[in-house]
């Protein structure tokens, strides 16, 4: 970016007169400025996945540290339901930084004294730069930029892996609380109705012989 900057002012210090008459300018140019309409989404998709990854640290240190917890059908639901939160966030962040990525470019403009140099004029120095330096505004183009474009969905997939897995185990745990009592309690009849059997005192009946 610091390259097309100065070779774009190099430029346009260099301008024809031609140019010069029809900017009507004499002072020195000024840098040009680049506007992108990627950098807010991608700078909320890279915060969201800052978070995801601070909150799967912490699941996995709670994990370690205090394995017993995750026996909790309310806790395991309550981390599975932050996970799903920022995977729906991270997810309507990606899909227009995607359609951007894909389909636009940045957006270029320089000022002379204040004044901005109309297209007609920038436009043909902007593909000499192109020329000169290789550097293009397409953002597809640039490799920083794909990278937000890709990894990012590969986060997002595993995201709503673990807070479905999490679902899936509140609600066993859950299950499994309730049947173990009820077993609990079922295996204590057994075990009383089967105490009060061996207390019993069992009578046999003795036929007396005939004669």
């Amino acid at each position: 970016m610091k390259r097309t900057k100065s070779t774009l002012s190099h430029l346009l210090a260099h301008r024809s007169p031609s140019t010069m008459a029809l900017l009507n300018i004499s002072t020195k140019p000024q840098i040009a400025h680049m506007h992108t309409d990627v950098f807010k989404t991608g700078a909320i998709i890279t915060a969201v996945c800052i978070v995801i990854f601070v909150l799967t640290s912490v699941y996995l240190a709670i994990l370690l540290i205090r394995p017993t917890s995750f026996t909790r059908p309310r806790i395991i639901a309550i981390q599975g339901g932050i996970l799903a939160f920022f995977a729906a966030w991270l997810f309507a962040a990606l899909v227009p930084y995607t359609h951007f990525f894909r389909t636009r470019s940045a957006g270029i403009s320089a000022s002379l004294g204040g004044r901005p140099i109309p297209q007609s004029i920038l436009q043909p120095l902007i593909n000499s730069i192109e020329r000169q330096t290789g550097i293009t505004p397409r953002y597809r183009d640039h490799g920083y930029l794909r990278l937000v474009a890709i990894l990012p969905w590969i986060t997002l997939l595993f995201t709503i892996i673990a807070s479905v897995t999490l679902y899936v185990a509140a609600s066993r745990s859950k299950t499994l609380h309730h049947t173990r009592p009820a077993a609990e309690s079922a295996g204590g009849k057994d075990a009383a109705e089967t105490s009060d059997k061996a207390d019993s005192p069992v009578t046999e009946k003795v036929e007396s012989p005939t004669v």
